[in-house]
């Protein structure tokens, strides 16, 4: 197969000037002139000893664990767990080896018992006698590694013999280092700690050669000499390499080996990736084709020295301030703060003689500490001390510069004085560095914590200079614009007109936080309420956020922790007397249907759909939860009417029927006693839905308003369209206009979906470019345009409005995880993909979306900027949540407020295991949506978010413990509705088999099974190899939807329902059919001949690993879930569970995509119609359940603010505060 065409490099794409061809093409020379391919035996294994200053000498030895045959295994007996999708070259697997170490060894007497000296993968094998091996974890060598991040596991042990080294390809950056033996080749990854020395040793030069070799082989290599800002890139990326060689203690004496090194590209020795691949969804995504990193100015200068990478600047180039002046304003800064402690440690612990102000009252506003003045609003100095509400510091006092004052004391303003207690009431402040920010934080920024407290007086240090926006010329002051909440991370702008009204009130009533505080106390208290104007007595009570009335529906707990919330009917309402009075609720218990049956022919939306009972219950208000609201189904006109209630909230439901039980036991004896409910006489609090009626008259308004606005809302990394589909449905005001792909067969499935969508089919960074030199350029016809890459003589459409012009609305964003995966860091510390966040972030700054949400997997919390790899899957040092840190220390620059979480998506209706990390950012002057709280109950672990910082034991000096922040509560039987499970998602779709390949060979009990499947009329479908898919396309549903689930799935019709499955191997094909048919089956259910696969029987395999617990071949159970959706779908990969509930196959597409929410009418494109492609569409989007929710909540913020624009006359525009105070 043609390997793809050479993609343009990053200074060519972002130029927008042709290069000039070289003049010459240097003499092409054998890679043999440095190593052989041959290193067993080769008089030329590597560069010669003269070539090096001499090191010294590194003496290691290795012994062979005890037991070794059952923990290691011979290369002979490994077998990838999906063979026909492993890599090959010149008809040999190629796999990745990971944790190695290299050595030379007999062939045969005394291998185990010996200890065996480690060499360098170049050095001579002395000895004919002797053999080089290698052990390691033999990894298959994805393409893509997709699924990296979702979940990580080690490989099999494996020995080596007879390895060689193949020639290095010296023009590609981050070509891989492979070896191969007589069987397969192997991608060196991670080295074992024991050899990475001798790694270091081996690898320097070459990757010097290489770094030298890649730039002298580019075609700009000419213009090079005539540009100084390229020549200084040669320079910074020559300096960078030479650190490295300093850094392994492998200094080059000569140049020699870099005249000698003409290497000939494509040697027949070494495996290439891009001479097997020839598909473009595939190769675009392969490191050497990731296109230079692209920023704009202030994410440059905010991510300048923690990224390997140069990165290429887009717009604006800043004014950089000289060396000199940096020297000058550090010194100034310094002389600043030895001040500000020199002034705090002369006071602090001194008896200071006090006075107040000639004011009436206790409270006064101002009073004297020694000879220093204090009054109302100053902000000051106090020692640090015991506030258990304020995160202790996690660091030292070595800190220089303002970092080192938090370290000393606190921060605080002053709000009032009380004179008969010598106290000051202080209002409490944060330094940044002690948020999650870290060190990150800017030096002078300081933010508000919600928190307040008394003080004595005399423990006031010194008053500071705190103003309302960063001013970088003030050296000696701070400044404060936004809210830290340590409870959830957040950071939102500063209530200002709130501040500055209760700031005019009399002392002591002028303190924002106290009223707060009182007003959240009041709220947990339980109050009578009046809503009836035609009565003088209470009809309900007030609890925490909501009120309750006699005759409304309420979720409340359930106890067992077994399920969803309870619903009951409030009767009465009773407050107990006593030491300890209380508050009861009386109700009738509600049940949902699905408990009772699950075929009813009112079961328009079964899941919103619940009996009325003559059961009683007492609860306490402590377990009540919320609302809801209950209507009986004759109250509406039709189906769609009531479609549109259920759909309004989730906590909309309907009624149909009156159940006599007196207990839960009678429920299904006195099914058929039951009656239908009336609306005449089913009585429903009149007070309770009003609120709801008048929100919703005012959204109709707020639709029409915001519908005539144009606005652009841009899904960046978008993949299928699936994470901006959802936030459109939740938001339910029009969707995304614009959309950058890189894969053709995914940005022609959202293309097709949405064929309004502006699709820009290429590199984020190409696009990027295009957008700002699109806005830079006057003259629009020097802007280089990019062609899509699913048709390369198809240019994108017209450039985005950014900057100035920018009506950007929403940007969302699903980072690609791979780059943050344990597994992953090591192979690819250099490669692009790990920078996207900086594209990302890019986005963002030329933009300035009002709204900003990006989707990543949990292990972007481990993500430590500037981290080593020391193992296979662990990494030590960097930055602590430097990535999450540098996000948001970066959108704080923007002027944008900041909130993060993890999310269960089977807690939104999803039914599947997959949490996922959200982030979510508003522009200053705009409410910051929350996060959405589940609506399901789904059994699920805590997701919390381990920060930097944390809090001090009473006997530790400096915290060693770390906070966890749970802004999502997961706690069972608190949500309005059960988890969706397989057979709620899937039980409609058509049954099917795939069909026995060998049907006569087939055990007594299987052979029974396919007969009695066919006699139930179960049609089978052959897999045929020659196919791209086998199963079904256009067939009819096999029944009516029986679960709201199923029911939104089948809203619109299809032209293709997809319902078919990848054509596998026909051995793998017959060990499926042989798996029972019984829920969470797997291959240890396979009689032993089935069973000699490398992974299902040997104990160093990753299933023999786990003890052989259940893995391949694994069936999923009906009333189960769907674990993680990842994009590699094979009955033994590392997501193997894939087998039908049901069905004698794997899970077919359309199935796939039901796990993930997609509705049936969403139809994947794929080149060639390859099934593997729309795998890994499926599995790499955001499930839509989840992002309704996100934009459900994105649309309450909008409502909020609607409503403040409608009262002060402003538009969406005059809304923005500029975070630079102008």
């Amino acid at each position: 197969m043609a390997p793809p065409p050479k993609r343009r490099n990053a200074i060519d794409v972002t130029d927008g000037i042709e290069s000039p061809e070289p003049s010459r093409q240097p003499p092409k020379r054998s890679f043999n002139e440095l190593e052989d391919g041959n290193i067993a035996g080769s008089s030329r294994g590597g560069p010669s000893a003269a070539s090096f200053e001499v090191q010294p000498e590194i003496v290691e030895f290795f012994t062979f664990p005890k037991n070794i045959e059952k923990r290691w295994v011979a290369e002979k007996h490994l077998g990838g767990p999906d063979p026909e999708a492993e890599i090959r070259h010149e008809n040999k697997p190629v796999r990745a080896l990971s944790g190695f170490l290299v050595f030379d060894a007999p062939e045969s007497v005394g291998l185990y018992d010996k200890s065996h000296r480690l060499v360098q993968l170049d050095a001579q094998v002395t000895d004919n006698a002797m053999a080089r091996w290698a052990v390691g974890e033999c990894h298959p060598a994805d393409q893509l590694d997709e699924d990296l991040g979702q979940e990580d596991e080690g490989g099999a042990p494996v020995i080596l013999m007879d390895v060689e080294l193949c020639p290095m390809d010296y023009t590609e950056d981050n070509a891989p280092v492979y070896i191969k033996t007589s069987l397969a080749y192997y991608e060196l990854r991670a080295p074992s700690k024991q050899y990475l020395l001798l790694w270091e040793r081996f690898i320097a030069p070459r990757r010097i050669t290489r770094g030298i070799i890649a730039h002298v082989q580019n075609p700009r290599y000419e213009s090079l000499r005539a540009s100084k800002e390229e020549q200084e890139a040669v320079r910074w990326r020559m300096t960078a390499w030479l650190v490295f060689v300093k850094r392994t203690s492998c200094r080059l004496s000569s140049a020699t080996i870099l005249i000698r090194l003409i290497p000939d590209r494509g040697s027949p020795n070494r495996p290439t990736r891009r001479a097997t691949i020839g598909d473009p969804d595939v190769y675009l995504l392969l490191p050497e084709y990731q296109l230079q990193t692209h920023v704009t100015p202030i994410v440059e200068r905010l991510s300048r020295g923690l990224f390997d990478e140069r990165l290429h600047l887009v717009g604006p180039k800043p004014v950089l301030e000289s060396e000199k002046e940096m020297k000058k304003r550090a010194v100034a800064v310094e002389r600043v703060l030895q001040q500000m402690v020199y002034n705090a440690q002369l006071t602090t612990g001194q008896r200071q003689r006090l006075s107040y102000s000639d004011e009436r009252g206790r409270y006064r506003r101002k009073a004297r500490v020694g000879n220093k003045d204090f009054s109302v609003d100053d902000f000051v100095l106090v020692p640090r001390g015991v506030y258990d509400k304020i995160p202790e510091p996690t660091m030292g006092l070595d800190h220089p510069g303002y970092d080192a004052l938090p370290r000393l004391f606190w921060f605080a303003r002053i709000r009032y004085f009380d004179m008969y207690r010598d106290r000051v009431h202080l209002q409490w402040l944060q330094h940044g560095s002690e948020s999650l920010l870290s060190d990150f934080a800017r030096p002078q920024e300081l933010f508000y914590t919600g928190l307040c407290d008394d003080w004595p007086i005399a423990l006031l240090v010194d008053k500071i200079t705190v103003l309302s926006a960063f001013q970088p010329k003030v050296v000696s002051s701070f400044f404060v614009q936004s809210v830290y909440n340590a409870e959830d991370a957040s950071i939102m702008e500063v209530n200002a007109e709130k501040m500055e009204a209760f700031g005019q009130n009399k002392v002591p009533h002028n303190c924002m936080e106290c009223h707060d505080s009182a007003e959240h106390e009041q709220k947990q208290q339980v109050r009578p309420v009046r809503d009836d104007p035609t009565s003088d007595v209470a009809n309900g009570v007030s609890y925490k956020d909501h009120k309750y009335h006699i005759h409304e529906f309420v979720l409340y707990k359930n106890e067992k922790e077994d399920g969803p919330a309870n619903i009951g009917y409030i009767q009465d309402i009773r407050r107990t007397t006593g030491p300890w009075p209380d508050v009861k609720f009386i109700v009738r218990v509600v049940v949902r249907i699905s408990e009772l049956t699950k075929k009813d022919p009112n079961n328009f939306e079964p899941e919103r759909h619940v009996v009325l009972t003559d059961e009683r219950a007492i609860i306490p208000v402590s377990h009540v939860i919320r609302p809801i609201h209950v209507f009986a189904l004759s109250f509406f006109q039709g189906e769609d009417e009531l479609i549109k209630w259920t759909r309004y909230s989730p906590y909309n439901f309907y009624c149909t029927y009156h159940l006599p039980s007196q207990t839960p036991a009678e429920r299904l004896r006195r099914w058929a006693t039951r009656t239908e409910v009336d609306a005449d006489t089913f009585f429903v609090c009149e007070f309770c839905p009003s609120e709801m009626y008048a929100a919703a008259e005012e959204e109709a308004e707020f639709e029409e308003d915001e519908s005539s606005e144009e606005y652009h809302f841009l899904d960046v990394f978008g993949g299928t369209g699936a994470f901006s589909l959802g936030i459109m449905e939740g938001l339910g005001l029009g969707g995304p206009t614009h959309f950058v792909e890189i894969t053709p067969s995914a940005a022609l499935t959202a293309k097709k979906n949405n064929p309004n969508l502006a699709v820009y089919n290429t590199d984020a960074n190409e696009a990027l470019n295009y957008f700002v030199r699109s806005e830079e350029l006057v003259d629009k016809s020097k802007v280089k345009v990019p062609m899509q890459n699913y048709d390369p003589d198809v240019p994108v459409p017209p450039p985005i409005p950014g900057g100035k012009n920018s009506k950007m609305r929403v940007i969302c964003a699903g980072l690609p995880c791979q780059s943050h995966s344990a597994l992953n860091m090591f192979r690819k510390a250099d490669d692009k993909k790990s920078n996207l966040i900086l594209t990302m972030l890019s986005y963002v700054e030329f933009f300035r979306p009002t709204y900003f949400i990006m989707e990543n997997v949990p292990g972007f919390l481990r993500y430590n900027l500037k981290a080593t790899q020391v193992s296979q899957h662990k990494v030590e040092g960097g930055i602590d949540l430097g990535g999450l840190a540098l996000m948001y220390r970066t959108l704080l620059e923007l002027g944008y407020q900041i909130r993060c979480g993890l999310l269960q998506a089977g807690c939104y209706g999803t039914p599947q295991d997959r949490v996922r990390f959200f982030l979510i950012a508003a522009l200053r002057g705009h409410t910051l949506p929350e996060l959405p709280q589940p609506t399901h109950d789904f059994p699920t672990k805590k997701l919390g978010i381990k920060l930097p910082y944390g809090y001090r034991s009473h006997w530790e000096t400096v915290s060693t413990h770390k906070r966890h922040l749970y802004p999502i509560d997961v706690t069972r039987g608190k949500a309005a509705h059960r988890a969706v499970t397989i057979e709620d998602a899937i039980g409609d779709l058509p049954r099917w088999d795939w069909q026995h390949p060998s049907p006569r060979k087939a055990t007594l009990s299987v052979r029974k099974l396919l007969e009695e499947r066919a006699r139930r009329q179960i049609p089978t479908f052959k897999p045929d190899r020659k196919e791209s898919h086998c199963g079904i396309e256009d067939e009819d549903y096999a029944d009516d939807p029986r679960t709201s689930y199923q029911k939104r799935a089948r809203e619109r019709p299809t032209e293709n329902l997809q319902h078919f499955t990848r054509c596998l191997l026909p051995k793998v094909v017959e060990r499926t059919v042989c798996i029972p048919v019984d829920p969470r089956a797997d291959y240890r259910s396979l009689p032993a001949e089935q069973r000699d696969q490398f992974q299902m029987s040997h104990t160093a395999s990753a299933v023999g690993k786990k003890s052989f617990r259940s893995s391949m071949y694994g069936r999923l159970d009906p009333a189960g879930f769907f674990p993680t959706t990842v994009t590699n779908i094979h009955p033994t990969a590392k997501q193997s569970r894939v087998l039908h509930p049901t069905d004698l196959r794997m899970v077919s597409v359309r199935e796939l995509a039901r796990s993930q929410g997609f509705p049936d009418w969403f139809v994947f494109e794929a080149r060639t119609s390859n099934v593997i492609t729309m795998h890994r569409q499926i599995g790499n989007a955001v499930p839509l359940p989840i992002g309704r929710a996100l934009g459900a909540e994105l649309r309450k913020a909008r409502m909020k603010d609607w409503k403040r624009r409608r009262l002060r006359g402003v538009s969406d525009a005059e809304m923005v505060v500029d975070p630079r105070g102008r």
